[in-house]
Order: C-alpha cells, then sequence, then structure tokens
C-alpha cells in the first residue's frame, strides 16, 4: 500500500508500508513519520491506494485512532473505483476517544 497527503502548506507527502509477515505499520502511520521528518505537522487530507488494482483503501481502525489523536480536521478520502469522496476522519470514528483529552497536565 501507499499513502499520500497533503499538507496546508500544499506539500505532498507520500509514503509506502514495510509489509512484513509479522507485521508493521499501514503506509498511513509510515506517512505520518515522513511528514514529521520534513517538518509538515499540518496535514489536511490523506488517501491510501492498494496494491493489485485495489485502489483507494480505506484507513483500518488503528490508523484512523492515530490519525483523529495527530489531525482531528483532517479529511480522508475513501470509496470505490470513481465513486471517491472526501470524509472527516470524525466521521470514521465516531464517538471516539480522544487521547489528548485523557492526559494529566504534566505540572
Amino acid at each position: 500500500m501507499a499513502a499520500a497527503a497533503r499538507a496546508r502548506d500544499g506539500r505532498i507527502i507520500t509514503a509506502v508500508n514495510a509489509y512484513h509477515f509479522t507485521g508493521g505499520p499501514c503506509a498511513e502511520l509510515v506517512l505520518l513519520g515522513a511528514a514529521a521528518a520534513q517538518g509538515a505537522y499540518e496535514l489536511e487530507t490523506i488517501v491510501a491506494v492498494g496494491d493489485r488494482d485495489r485502489g483507494v483503501v480505506p484507513p483500518c481502525g488503528r490508523c484512523r485512532q492515530v490519525l483523529l489523536d495527530y489531525f482531528p480536521d483532517l479529511e480522508v478520502i475513501v470509496g470505490e473505483g470513481t465513486r471517491t469522496r472526501t470524509v472527516r476522519i470524525t466521521d470514521l470514528l465516531p464517538e471516539s476517544y480522544v487521547w489528548a483529552d485523557h492526559q494529566l497536565d504534566a505540572e
């Protein structure tokens, strides 16, 4: 799989997952690391696509939670073939647990 995201400053960040039979991070999570390494801390839109003509692939549950935690206003491209649409990450994970809301203030 591969993922691409548009940063608020217009840059396009891309990444692929490094699949291994023991598991590993999805392309969306690899993309977050690549974006941070490039100083792109404000992502607006993300999409993932699968190999073998799978087309657009929605983020898995773990990726949905991580994307929500880092970018609560993020838009995600989902759908099939020519019927893609853009939805907010909060629509993909309604009534979600927001990690930042449950952290104790470090004083």
